[in-house]
């Protein structure tokens, strides 16, 4: 068996990788304000949300959501996620639901136009119809991706659900067309 030397190219390089690696993410939270020639983007995400409901490992199509999100952008900073929906299929039956969530965020830059967001907060769920009316609250926690190009941008992600009173989560996943501000320059 032949043994390599601590000193081969080969372990070099991924010493020198491993090493830029590091140093990259160590500074992934500065980098961003030392380059005053660096153009990123600042401001709100906003548009329209489609989602998916489920529980478990079930999900009816027929039950998807139409909402609207909105995201507070600073790059690597905290931030706020709202949304808030509906279920058009209840509407017609004289069900009027609303969903809505709102917590902090963390957009996550990975590139100047792609973003991974995680996020977490409270939640909530009510209905009001001609019999009356209910609601339930809880706590969510999820994650999105955006990619941007131009002030348009393509959002996914899922969040899971859980009501403060039950022992049941539920998820959702979304997708949205956004838009967000362009890249400026920033001092």
């Amino acid at each position: 068996m032949t043994r390599l030397t601590a000193w081969t190219p080969a372990r070099r390089r991924a010493r020198e990788l491993f090493v830029a690696t590091l140093l990259v993410l160590a500074d992934i939270g500065r980098a961003d304000g030392q380059d005053t020639t660096t153009a990123r983007r600042e401001g709100w995400i906003v548009g329209p949300l489609l989602g998916v409901p489920g529980v478990g490992s079930e999900y009816d199509v027929g039950f998807f959501t139409l909402g609207v999100g909105v995201t507070r952008l600073v790059p690597n900073r905290p931030g706020l996620d709202f949304a808030i929906g509906t279920v058009p299929r209840l509407i017609p039956k004289g069900v009027l639901p609303i969903g809505v969530r709102i917590g902090p965020s963390i957009p996550l830059a990975v590139g100047p136009d792609v973003f991974i967001i995680p996020s977490a907060g409270l939640s909530g769920v009510g209905a009001v119809g001609t019999e009356g009316g209910g609601g339930t609250g809880g706590f969510y926690w999820g994650a999105a991706a955006v990619a941007a190009r131009g002030q348009v941008g393509l959002r996914v992600g899922a969040t899971w659900h859980r009501p403060f009173a039950a022992d049941v989560s539920a998820w959702l996943l979304e997708f949205g067309v956004m838009h967000l501000p362009l890249p400026r320059r920033t001092n």
